[in-house]
C-alpha cells in the first residue's frame, strides 16, 4: 500500500520510497479508506499509523491535540515513540495553515483540523524520503476518513478539502505528463530528423556534395548564424590537406582568412577531445591568447555564441575534420542545438568514411583500367581521337578496351572490344586479350586469323566468359580498311560527304565461342572516317541498343569534319550519355585525312630482268628526292624480287612506299610458304641476309591469296 521501496535484509531498514503523483494518490485513497471504515477514532487512528510504520517509517503515532493546546496520544506503532521529539511542533496555538507539515530531530509531523475547534497530527520518525506534497495529501485523507463519524457540514468540508487535493494532484500530474510528451515528441522529432539528414548523407557519395549538404543541415538544425565545416583529404602523394565549407554565408566571406590552428579553443575539435559549447567564446578563459590576431581577425563576423563538434570516423576513431557553428548574440545555443550538431557529425563520419574509400577505390579502379589502356600513337595522315570514360556508378573497373596498333609498311591496326564483367577478374581477362591481339597482330596476321588465334587463347583462360571485340587494318598503300569482327557491335564509316554507314556487321561470334572469323576489306581513302566504340555509348537502363545507335549515327552525321574533334567527340559523348553512363564508354575516332605519301608499283612476270628491278627503284626514288637511300632500297629490291622468283609463283608485285619518314619495299606473290632465316646459314639464304642487314627491319605477312615480304629504311 506505501511507496515503492526494497528490503535489505536489516530490521528496521527502510530504502527510501520512489513516489510519483500516482503513489500519492494511491497511499491517500488508501488511508483514507481505514480511517472511514474503523467503528471508532482509536481503531482507525491504530490502522492508520500502522501502515504508516510499515510503508515509511521507523515508527509512527497519531495525535490529537484539543483547544488548550495538550496533545492526546490516540495510537502509536513501531519503537521508540516520537513523542518527546513533538515539543515545540505540536502547541496551543493553532498552525498558520489547515494542513502544516513540520520537521524536528528526524521526526515529521503533519496534521489537520478535526471537529470543536481539536486538531489531530501524525508523527513519523526517520521517515523514508515522504515528499511533503505526499504528507500533506495523507492529512487530507485522514482528516476526510476520520470525520466520516461528524456531522454533514463536517463531513462536507472534508470531502471538499479532498476533493481539491485530488484535482491539485491531476493538475500537478497533467502538466508534468504533458511535459514528458514533449519531451518525448522532441527526441522523437530530433531522431526523425537525424534518421532523414543520416539517409541522405549515408547515400551520398560525393565529397564535395556530402560535406556541402552536412554543413547546411547542421547549420540549419542548431539555427547558427553561419556554420563551417573544415575536413582533411588526402592528396595523390599521401599528404593531408584541410578543405572547407561554408552555409548561412557566401564563401567569399572568409577569403583571405588562415585555417583556424591547433589553438586553445580549437585544439579539442581538431584533436577529437570533445565538444565546446559557448554562451559567450570572447568570455572563454581560452581564447585570445594567439598571435598575430589574439581573437578572431580584423573583418571577421561577429561571434559571441559558439558550438564546435568533432567529425570522427567510427572505425579508426581518426579525426575526420569539424563543424564550427557561430552566432553574434550570447546565449543562442543550447543543449539541444549540441545533440543535433553531435548527430549529424555521427552521420557525417561514416558518409565521409565511406566516400573517401569510394573515391580511393574508384580512383584506383579507373588509374588500373586507364594504365591498361595504349597510348595513341602518331599516325601519318591520321588523326586518331580516343577516349575511355569509367562507369558514373560503381567503383569497379570495367572490360572495356581499344587499342592503336603501328604494322609494317605504314599500315595501322585499330582494335575495340569488351570484356563482360566488372572488376578485377573483367581486367584480368581484358589485359590478358589486349595482350594477345596486340602480338598476334605484331607477328602480322591478317584480322581473320588475329581473331581465330585469340579465340583459342580465350578458351583456356580462367574467367574469360563472353568477349567482343571488332579488329581492323588501315593500309595507307592502297587506302583500303579491312576487318574482322567477333560479335561486337559494328563499325561505323563516314564519307566525305557526311554520310554514314555500318561495317562488321554480324560476322562471326564473340572470342572463346566462335572459330572462323570472315574478314572484308572497304575502301579507306583520305576523306573517310572510322569510328569504333563499346556498348556503353549507345546502351542504357533507359534507351535500347537500336535507339542508341540511331542517335550515334545521327551525331556522327552532325559532327563538322573540320574543326575541333576532341570538343566533338566529347560533346556526342555528353550528348548519347546525358553526361552519366552505367557502363564504360570506350570510343576510337580516326579521320584520314592523307599526308605526305608516295606510292609506285611494278608488276612482275618470271622474265623479268633484276637489272630492271634496280633500275625501277633507283630512279622512282630519284624522282622522289631519296638518292641517299636508292642503292640501299635497290639493293633490297633485288634480292626480295630474286628470292620471289625462285621461291613463288607469278604474277609478282613490286610497291614502293614512302610516309615521309620511312620506306618500305614489299613483294607480293602466291606463294603461302614464309621465308626465314636458318641458323646456319648457307647460300640459299644469303639473299635474306643482305635484307636484313640493308633495312631497318623486315618481315612477311600472309594475304587471302599469298604472301607479302617487305622491308623498311629509315629516310627521316
Amino acid at each position: 500500500m506505501t511507496g515503492r521501496q526494497a528490503d535489505h535484509g536489516e530490521a528496521g531498514a527502510h530504502e527510501p520510497p520512489v513516489f510519483g503523483l500516482s503513489d500519492t494518490v494511491r497511499v491517500a485513497a488508501a488511508l483514507r479508506a481505514e480511517a472511514e471504515h474503523a467503528p471508532d477514532l482509536a481503531t482507525a487512528a491504530q490502522a492508520v499509523v500502522r501502515r504508516l510504520r510499515d510503508g515509511f517509517a521507523a515508527a509512527a503515532e497519531l495525535y490529537t491535540v484539543d483547544e488548550d493546546g495538550s496533545p492526546v496520544l490516540v495510537a502509536s506503532a513501531g519503537d521508540p515513540p516520537a513523542g518527546a521529539a513533538l515539543d515545540g511542533v505540536i502547541g496551543p496555538r493553532p498552525p498558520a495553515e489547515r494542513f502544516p507539515v513540520a520537521r524536528s530531530a528526524g521526526v515529521l509531523a503533519f496534521g489537520g483540523p478535526l471537529s470543536g475547534g481539536r486538531s489531530f497530527w501524525i508523527a513519523l520518525r526517520d521517515p523514508a524520503g515522504l515528499p511533503e506534497r505526499t504528507a500533506r495529501a495523507i492529512a487530507v485523507s485522514v482528516r476526510a476518513g476520520l470525520l466520516s463519524r461528524g456531522t454533514a457540514a463536517e463531513r462536507e468540508e472534508a470531502l471538499r478539502d479532498y476533493l481539491a487535493m485530488l484535482e491539485d494532484v491531476a493538475r500537478v500530474q497533467g502538466a508534468a505528463l504533458e511535459r514528458a510528451v514533449d519531451r518525448v515528441g522532441a527526441e522523437a522529432e530530433l531522431v526523425d530528423m537525424l534518421q532523414a539528414i543520416g539517409l541522405r548523407l549515408t547515400a551520398q557519395l560525393d565529397i564535395d556534395t556530402l560535406v556541402q549538404e552536412a554543413t547546411d543541415a547542421a547549420t540549419r538544425g542548431t539555427a547558427a548564424a553561419f556554420g563551417a565545416f573544415f575536413y582533411n583529404l588526402i592528396d595523390e602523394f599521401g599528404e593531408s590537406y584541410t578543405l572547407y565549407t561554408l552555409s548561412g554565408i557566401p564563401k567569399e566571406t572568409f577569403d583571405g582568412f588562415p585555417m583556424p590552428r591547433n589553438t586553445g579553443v580549437f585544439a579539442p575539435t581538431f584533436n577529437g577531445s570533445g565538444i565546446v559549447r559557448s554562451d559567450d567564446i570572447t568570455e572563454d578563459p581560452r581564447y585570445g591568447h594567439n598571435a598575430p590576431h589574439f581573437g578572431m581577425p580584423e573583418g571577421h563576423l561577429p561571434v559571441r555564441s559558439y558550438l564546435a563538434v568533432p567529425v570522427i570516423t567510427p572505425t579508426t576513431r581518426e579525426v575526420l575534420g569539424g563543424f564550427f557553428f557561430a552566432h553574434p548574440e550570447p546565449g543562442r545555443f543550447t543543449v539541444r542545438h549540441e545533440q543535433i550538431a553531435a548527430g549529424i557529425a555521427g552521420y557525417a563520419a561514416v558518409a565521409l568514411d565511406n566516400a573517401r574509400m569510394f573515391a580511393r577505390h574508384r580512383s584506383m579502379a579507373t588509374e588500373l583500367a586507364r594504365s591498361m589502356l595504349p597510348a595513341v600513337p602518331d599516325i601519318p595522315g591520321l588523326r586518331i581521337v580516343s577516349r575511355y570514360l569509367p562507369a558514373a556508378a560503381g567503383s569497379e573497373v570495367g572490360g572495356d578496351w581499344f587499342d592503336v596498333i603501328q604494322l609494317p609498311g605504314g599500315r595501322t591496326a585499330f582494335v575495340v572490344g569488351d570484356v563482360v564483367g566488372r572488376g578485377v577478374p573483367a581486367a584480368a581477362v581484358m589485359g590478358q586479350m589486349r595482350t594477345a591481339i596486340r602480338s598476334y597482330a605484331l607477328v602480322d596476321l591478317p584480322p581473320s586469323d588475329v581473331l581465330h588465334n585469340v579465340s583459342q587463347l580465350a578458351r583456356s583462360t580462367p574467367g574469360a566468359k563472353f568477349i567482343t571485340c571488332l579488329y581492323a587494318v588501315h593500309d595507307p598503300i592502297d587506302d583500303s580498311l579491312t576487318y574482322a569482327n567477333a560479335g561486337h557491335l559494328p563499325a561505323v564509316l563516314i564519307d566525305a560527304g557526311g554520310s554514314t554507314r555500318q561495317i562488321a556487321e554480324a560476322l562471326g561470334m564473340p572470342l572463346g565461342v566462335g572459330e572462323q572469323y570472315p574478314q572484308e576489306q572497304v575502301p579507306f581513302p583520305p576523306g573517310m572516317r572510322l569510328v569504333l566504340y563499346t556498348d556503353g555509348l549507345v546502351e542504357s537502363r533507359t534507351r535500347e541498343l537500336g535507339a542508341g545507335i540511331d542517335e550515334l549515327l545521327a551525331g556522327l552525321r552532325a559532327l563538322p569534319a573540320d574543326g575541333d574533334l576532341d570538343a566533338g567527340c566529347d560533346a556526342l559523348i555528353a550528348q548519347l550519355t546525358g553526361g552519366r553512363h552505367d557502363d564504360d564508354v570506350a570510343l576510337l575516332y580516326v579521320d584520314h585525312r592523307g599526308a605526305h605519301r608516295r606510292v609506285a608499283s611494278m608488276a612482275l612476270t618470271r622474265q623479268v630482268d633484276v637489272a630492271a628491278v634496280r633500275e625501277f627503284v633507283v630512279g622512282r626514288l630519284a624522282g622522289w628526292g631519296l638518292d641517299e637511300v636508292a642503292e640501299g632500297a635497290a639493293k633490297v629490291a633485288a634480292e626480295l624480287v630474286t628470292n620471289a622468283l625462285k621461291h613463288a609463283s607469278a604474277p609478282l608485285t613490286l610497291r614502293l612506299y614512302h610516309d615521309g619518314e620511312r620506306l618500305t619495299v614489299d613483294v607480293a606473290d602466291r606463294a603461302g610458304a614464309l621465308p626465314h632465316i636458318l641458323a646456319t646459314g648457307g647460300i640459299e639464304h644469303r639473299g635474306l641476309q643482305v635484307v636484313e642487314e640493308a633495312a631497318t627491319r623486315w618481315g612477311t605477312r600472309t594475304t587471302p591469296d599469298g604472301k607479302v615480304v617487305w622491308a623498311e629504311l629509315t629516310t627521316g
